[in-house]
């Protein structure tokens, strides 16, 4: 107060100098000027909380920051300040404009809170109900009755919102199995379970709004009289040690009377279940077993069947395998007899080419004097003129049958017409072998070509003693032509004449003919020279006598 009185004393004082015209004129000038400045700053503030209020209501209806909300509401100030002025301004272009920005800004502002489809209030109010139907759930802005449906229009809490979300996912409701669930959400107090009463009496408890799988009756959310009773219901149990059950379907899952379930289950990490005869707690793990339920059931026997279906998979796969390997076996079986076959023909067709060549060479140069020949033999003229063959085809058999000692001799004279050196070293290691035909080749050998006729001698003795028949004649031979020595040659020639004919020598049998009749004709000369002589001595003695 003592400030006002100050300053209407300094303003009196020179407007007290003043006359009273020019007194008047400054009082009034005075008053327009502050008047305007009061009614300029009331406008202003009027507009500030017009343009405080449309963003606060757009920042609480779109939960904005507080930086954005700033920058609406500065942004909406200026704008009401720019168009109030203009639909105030004298120019009627202007008011146009003024007016037209102010329309759409209140219309802008009412559609976008329009757009809102908010659940709640910022106080907390359901702004919004919501109806069960049999196929979807409705939300409606009214509590009351659904005038479509004619059910009940239920509010919204926060619980119901996410359990309306999680039904619009697909999610159904499914029974509860636990016998210690929560009922109320603990922060709100509102019901997180429904329930369905049979015409038993029994509750049954729900984890989501909707309807009963089984009898198709709505479901209602709990309150603390139906929760009580659940507990009554639940205390009436018999507790007992659960007894584990091995076959559920045939111990049966269901009352057959009352329909209750009669079966509890546990199940472990693997996802495999175990089903007793009664509640309690599994006895390696300490879980609390859960009453059956359809869906669990139904899981159940989709294991049992992918089991099954596991089993006659591993079961054929087994068999497939066992096919595969009795195929396998009869397959190498198959392979094994058709090596063996083949190796049987390729030894056989060996043995057919050795047979064959053997064959050709003991056709073409076997000797026919050799005891250890096959087949007739050919003589040694004879074989002078096949021994190329002769000597190609016994090479051939020495070849496939180095052992046999026979097609080396053949190969041996085969190889007299064609290369005497490889003749020599042939009967030399038949010699040593004692193969008694290669005697009287390799004797003739050291008697004609190396005129060695001891050695000769020697081997053909050698031979004759093994029972050749060639080294007999050949003795024969040597003997006729003295260069043998004996006491008695005819005899001896006639014994190993008379020997090697036994052996089947052509040459032998006519030459002991021969001798045999030589020595026979001989005697006859003999005993006929004796008579002779026995008649000239008659004849002489007769004379004397007379």
């Amino acid at each position: 107060m003592q400030l006002i009185e100050k300053l209407r004393n300094q303003i009196a004082q020179p407007l007290g100098r003043l006359n009273i015209a020019v007194r008047f004129a400054v009082v009034i000038l005075a008053c327009v000027v502050i008047g305007g400045l009061i009614f300029w700053l009331c406008n202003e503030l009027v507009y500030y909380y017009v343009a405080r209020t449309y963003a606060e209501e757009l920042a609480d209806a779109y939960d904005l920051n507080t930086g954005i909300t700033r920058a609406i509401l500065w942004a909406s100030f200026a704008a009401v300040v720019v168009l109030a002025g203009y639909s105030l301004s004298f120019s009627k272009q202007k008011r146009r404009i003024g007016y037209a920005g102010l329309l759409a800004l209140i219309l802008g502002h009412s559609l976008l809170l329009g757009r809102l489809d908010a659940n709640f209030r910022k106080n907390g109010v359901a702004e919004r109900c919501y109806v069960m139907t049999r196929t979807s759930i409705k939300t409606l802005n009214r509590v009351g009755i659904d005038a479509d449906t004619g059910r009940e229009c239920r509010p919204l809490t926060p619980q119901m919102v996410e359990k309306i979300a999680e039904y619009k996912r697909g999610h159904r409701p499914t029974q509860i199995t636990s016998s210690d669930p929560t009922f109320f959400d603990p922060t709100t107090g509102e019901p997180v379970v429904w329930y369905f009463k049979n015409d038993r009496g029994q509750i049954q408890l729900f984890d989501l709004m909707g309807f009963h799988p089984q009898t198709g009756d709505e479901l209602v959310p709990v309150t603390r009289e139906v929760v009580e009773a659940w507990k009554q219901q639940n205390a009436k149990v018999v507790r007992r040690a659960p007894v584990l059950v091995p076959d559920p379907e045939k111990f049966g899952f269901f009352d057959p009377t009352t329909g209750a379930a009669k079966v509890w289950y546990s199940r472990s990490e693997t996802g495999q279940y175990e089903f007793y005869d009664g509640p309690g707690f599994h006895p390696r793990s300490g879980d609390q077993f859960t009453i059956v339920t359809r869906e669990v059931i139904s899981d159940w026997r989709q294991q049992q069947e992918a089991i099954a279906a596991r089993q006659k998979a591993e079961q054929e796969q087994r068999d497939k395998e066992a096919r595969e390997r009795a195929e396998r076996e009869v397959q190498q079986a198959l392979e094994a007899a058709d090596r063996e076959r083949r190796a049987r023909e390729a030894s056989a067709e060996a043995e057919r080419q050795r047979l064959q060549g053997g064959n050709d060479c003991d056709r073409l140069a076997a000797n026919p004097t050799d005891a250890k020949r096959i087949g007739d033999g050919v003589s040694f003229e004879a074989l002078k003129y096949q021994a190329d063959q002769a000597y190609d085809a016994c090479t051939k058999a020495v070849a496939v049958s180095p052992a046999e000692l026979r097609y080396q001799y053949q190969l041996g004279r085969a190889a007299q017409f064609k290369d005497k050196k490889q003749a020599f070293e042939i009967f030399f290691r038949l010699v040593q072998a004692n193969y008694p035909a290669a005697f009287d080749n390799l004797g003739g050998m050291y008697l004609w070509d190396r005129k060695d006729v001891t050695t000769a001698i020697t081997l053909f003795k050698r031979g004759s003693a093994l029972g050749d028949a060639d080294s007999m004649v050949s003795l024969v031979d040597l003997i006729d032509k003295g260069q043998i020595p004996t006491p008695n040659p005819e005899q001896t020639k006639l014994a190993l004449l008379q020997r090697a004919a036994e052996l089947g020598h052509a040459g032998a049998q006519r030459g002991y003919e021969l001798e045999l009749q030589k020595l026979n004709q001989e005697r006859v000369n003999q005993v006929n020279q004796q008579q002779m002589m026995q008649l000239f001595g008659a004849f002489v003695q007769g004379i004397a006598r007379r």
